[in-house]
């Protein structure tokens, strides 16, 4: 059997290590919970009515920049906090995502202190599943800052 040439090897070297980086790259992106909820210095508590006469109540925390960090809803029996999720927010330019794939989502469009009381939000489960949807604002309740 002949030896591959050293530049093959090489490049599938590279391409396994950019593979492996951009994996964890991904992962890295849903914000760490400690720091998302630590660097909160704005807190809002919103109440949302949602098809099927459904409610869900949500708290967003926002950064010294009015930039979201975190949400968190009581869900499926358990209270959940879902960081913001870097990757699936395509970069906060259209579509804000918190929490991951493997968990629960909580999606809206591009989220911000100044327009959260106006956007809309859809949750679903580990599945893709909808827990609720076409969530339209209720009430706004200051928590801190």
């Amino acid at each position: 059997m002949k030896k591959p040439a050293k530049n093959v090897v090489l490049g599938l070297m590279v391409a396994a290590a950019f593979n492996a980086s951009a994996a964890f790259a991904y992962t890295d992106q849903v914000m760490d919970p400690a720091t998302s909820y630590d660097s909160a210095v704005k807190v809002r508590q919103v109440n949302y009515a949602c098809q099927s006469k459904r409610q869900v109540k949500v708290t967003y925390g926002f950064d010294k920049k009015n930039l979201p960090t975190y949400a968190q809803a009581y869900l499926n029996g358990k209270t959940r906090f879902l960081p913001i999720n870097l990757a699936r927010s395509f970069n906060n330019d259209d579509l804000t995502v918190f929490g991951d794939a493997e968990n629960f989502s909580l999606i809206t469009d591009p989220l911000r202190f100044n327009n959260y009381q106006h956007l809309s939000i859809s949750v679903q489960d580990a599945n893709s599943e909808f827990l609720y949807k076409e969530c339209h604002v209720k009430s706004v309740k200051r928590i801190k800052g």
